[in-house]
Protein backbone atom coordinates (compact mmCIF):
# COMPACT_ATOMS: atom_id res chain seq x y z
CA UNK A 1 0.00 0.00 0.00
CA UNK A 2 1.11 3.90 -0.56
CA UNK A 3 0.67 6.44 1.96
CA UNK A 4 0.77 10.24 1.62
CA UNK A 5 0.49 12.36 4.67
CA UNK A 6 -0.40 10.23 6.51
CA UNK A 7 -3.19 8.87 5.12
CA UNK A 8 -2.58 5.03 4.15
CA UNK A 9 -4.17 5.13 0.04
CA UNK A 10 -6.54 2.53 -1.00
CA UNK A 11 -6.62 0.52 -3.79
CA UNK A 12 -9.99 1.67 -4.91
CA UNK A 13 -8.19 5.61 -4.78
CA UNK A 14 -4.91 3.59 -6.28
CA UNK A 15 -6.83 2.51 -9.02
CA UNK A 16 -9.07 5.68 -9.68
CA UNK A 17 -5.73 7.83 -10.00
CA UNK A 18 -4.60 5.55 -12.90
CA UNK A 19 -7.40 6.42 -14.54
CA UNK A 20 -7.57 9.64 -14.14
CA UNK A 21 -3.80 9.97 -15.45
CA UNK A 22 -4.30 7.69 -18.73
CA UNK A 23 -7.35 9.25 -19.46
CA UNK A 24 -5.78 12.91 -19.30
CA UNK A 25 -2.65 11.36 -21.53
CA UNK A 26 -5.35 10.42 -24.28
CA UNK A 27 -7.36 13.69 -23.60
CA UNK A 28 -4.14 15.38 -25.12
CA UNK A 29 -3.89 13.00 -28.18
CA UNK A 30 -7.53 14.09 -28.72
CA UNK A 31 -7.17 17.78 -28.46
CA UNK A 32 -4.09 17.26 -31.29
CA UNK A 33 -6.32 14.88 -33.91
CA UNK A 34 -8.97 17.92 -33.13
CA UNK A 35 -6.75 20.76 -34.28
CA UNK A 36 -7.00 22.81 -30.90
CA UNK A 37 -3.44 21.83 -30.13
CA UNK A 38 -0.32 21.64 -32.26
CA UNK A 39 2.79 19.31 -31.70
CA UNK A 40 5.61 19.23 -34.53
CA UNK A 41 5.54 15.40 -34.54
CA UNK A 42 1.84 14.08 -33.98
CA UNK A 43 3.15 10.51 -34.58
CA UNK A 44 5.77 10.65 -32.12
CA UNK A 45 3.56 12.50 -29.77
CA UNK A 46 0.81 9.58 -30.25
CA UNK A 47 2.61 7.39 -29.64
CA UNK A 48 4.53 8.62 -26.58
CA UNK A 49 0.71 9.73 -25.20
CA UNK A 50 -0.14 6.51 -25.83
CA UNK A 51 2.55 4.38 -23.88
CA UNK A 52 2.48 6.86 -20.88
CA UNK A 53 -1.61 5.89 -20.63
CA UNK A 54 -0.39 2.04 -21.01
CA UNK A 55 2.11 2.64 -18.36
CA UNK A 56 0.11 4.95 -15.27
CA UNK A 57 -2.57 2.27 -16.01
CA UNK A 58 0.41 -0.74 -15.00
CA UNK A 59 1.35 1.68 -11.83
CA UNK A 60 5.13 2.62 -13.25
CA UNK A 61 4.11 6.02 -11.76
CA UNK A 62 2.40 5.21 -8.72
CA UNK A 63 5.52 6.49 -6.58
CA UNK A 64 5.80 10.11 -8.31
CA UNK A 65 4.88 12.77 -5.93
CA UNK A 66 2.18 14.23 -8.33
CA UNK A 67 0.48 10.69 -8.55
CA UNK A 68 0.16 10.32 -4.79
CA UNK A 69 -1.22 14.24 -4.44
CA UNK A 70 -3.68 13.17 -7.02
CA UNK A 71 -5.08 10.04 -5.33
CA UNK A 72 -4.86 12.17 -1.97
CA UNK A 73 -6.82 14.58 -3.46
CA UNK A 74 -9.05 11.86 -5.20
CA UNK A 75 -9.40 9.84 -1.62
CA UNK A 76 -9.65 12.81 0.60
CA UNK A 77 -11.03 15.65 -1.50
CA UNK A 78 -8.12 17.81 0.47
CA UNK A 79 -5.36 19.03 -1.54
CA UNK A 80 -1.96 18.93 -0.30
CA UNK A 81 -0.19 22.32 -1.88
CA UNK A 82 3.31 21.14 -3.33
CA UNK A 83 5.07 24.89 -2.27
CA UNK A 84 3.98 27.15 -0.11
Amino acid sequence: MLNFNGVQLTEESIQETRKWFANNAIACIEEVKSGEVYVNDREYYFTWREKEAKEYMEGKYDHVLVFLQRAYFIQTGESIALLP
